[in-house]
């Protein structure tokens, strides 16, 4: 294959993974708001082209959903794009694809140049697998950063989602009218939590047991603190109780290990600035203080030497 056809095979790969990220990215929609959405009338070329792609991601999340349910590590790997906020087999294929088209064209760029520089074919082979397993690690360490980002956004909004709930519980609401005014009310301020509530409360009004929904839900969630808002609220379903005691007490809780966690970052800093400090500083403060004495008695010695006959 010449040069010019594998630069226009990693320029055709790069445009369609763009395309198909900003598709995950609408993808991951509220589902709320897919519901209510009004279908549009759309032209003929439109609508075959959207029943093609339909058609493709219904095939794709058909096999997905197999292999999730067969094999370990995929099922692992879903359940890391779950994490990442890509919530349903449409959202995680995809990605999916996005991602691999995003690797294959690494790889093709690392072809191009082996060919380039190697001018062969052991060159261009050679380069290339170097270039999917970069585009590969890349890929992974991006998705792990998606998912400790989201992890901090969630833990950020524990502590107004708990408060909210508890003062919304306490007004008499069941727990679908406490979910629905959660999304409703504070949707844009809770913004990674609304997709889980919106999940929580399209499951429950589908018929599943409330409990079960809320324990699963909390399963896939990579927050401790949204983990054990969940969990609270499964049990509350199950029990029947009351939960204002219980969000209190879990609140209490949050902010304990909250304070525990900066005062752990506190003390490493401090260890962080005393290294900085005995490398940087005490260097300073030592030719500022005995640079003066040893100057005068550079002085005195050659002084003494050259008085000497």
């Amino acid at each position: 294959m010449s040069p010019a056809a594998l630069m226009i095979l990693s320029a055709v790969m790069m445009a369609v993974a763009a395309a198909l990220l900003i598709a995950s990215v609408m993808a991951e929609r509220p589902l709320a708001e897919l519901a209510l959405e009004t279908p549009r009338p759309a032209e003929p070329d439109a609508a075959d082209s959207r029943r093609l792609e339909a058609r493709l991601i219904r095939g794709g999340s058909q096999l997905w959903r197999r292999q999730t349910q067969r094999r370990r590590r995929i099922a692992d790997f879903a359940r890391l794009l779950r994490q990442a906020g890509y919530v349903g087999n449409r959202a995680q294929v995809s990605v999916l694809l996005s991602l691999g088209l995003v690797v294959l064209g690494v790889g093709s760029a690392g072809a191009l140049h082996g060919l380039r520089d190697a001018g062969g074919l052991a060159g261009a082979l050679g380069n290339g697998v170097a270039g999917l397993l970069v585009g590969a690690v890349l890929t992974w360490l991006w998705l792990r950063r998606q998912v400790a980002a989201r992890r901090e956004q969630l833990d950020e909004e524990a502590e107004l989602l708990i408060q909210t709930t508890r003062m919304l519980w306490e007004t008499g609401m069941t727990l679908e009218g406490v979910l629905r005014s959660l999304i409703h009310n504070l949707g844009e301020v809770l913004t990674a939590s609304r997709l889980e509530l919106q999940v929580a409360l399209a499951r429950i009004e589908a018929g599943q047991e409330r409990g079960e929904v809320l324990e699963a839900l909390a399963d896939l969630q990579p927050s401790p603190a949204s983990e054990a808002y969940f969990n609270l609220l499964a049990q509350v379903a199950v029990s029947g109780g009351g939960a204002r005691s219980s969000l209190k007490a879990l609140s209490e809780l949050l902010n304990d290990r909250r304070r525990t966690t900066l005062q752990e970052k506190v003390t490493k800093m401090s260890g962080k600035m005393s290294l900085v400090m005995m490398v940087f500083l005490f260097p300073v403060l030592l030719i500022i203080v005995a640079g003066p004495a040893v100057v005068n008695l550079g002085g005195l010695l050659q002084s003494l030497s050259g008085g000497t006959p």
